[in-house]
């Protein structure tokens, strides 16, 4: 396999290319850039129009699936509990 005869050197990147040492450690911490209300609130609705929304009735299916699935898992949660509380049951009456 040849080898490149050019020879590579690091890239020099963040703090570690000077030494651990930053030039801007020493200024003082930039300030925040203050944004009017209202150009942000303009700026909110246009990103809610980029939004790809989901319709009525498929928000609707979803939530009625919600609500099946939890009634489903309550069920079957009430009847592992009952299973495991009739064992407990059984055991406590065979050691007393």
């Amino acid at each position: 396999m040849a080898r490149n005869s050019k020879s590579r050197t690091p890239a020099a990147t963040g703090a570690g290319a000077k030494g651990g040492s930053s030039s801007n450690a020493s200024s003082a911490p930039a300030r925040k850039r203050t944004t009017n209300p209202f150009k942000f609130l303009g700026e909110v609705r246009q990103e809610g129009r980029k939004v790809t929304w989901t319709s009525r009735r498929e928000t609707l299916v979803s939530t009625i699936l919600v609500f099946i699935m939890s009634a489903i898992m309550a069920v079957f949660f009430w009847g592992v509990d009952s299973f495991f509380g009739w064992i407990i049951n059984l055991l406590l009456r065979l050691g007393g």
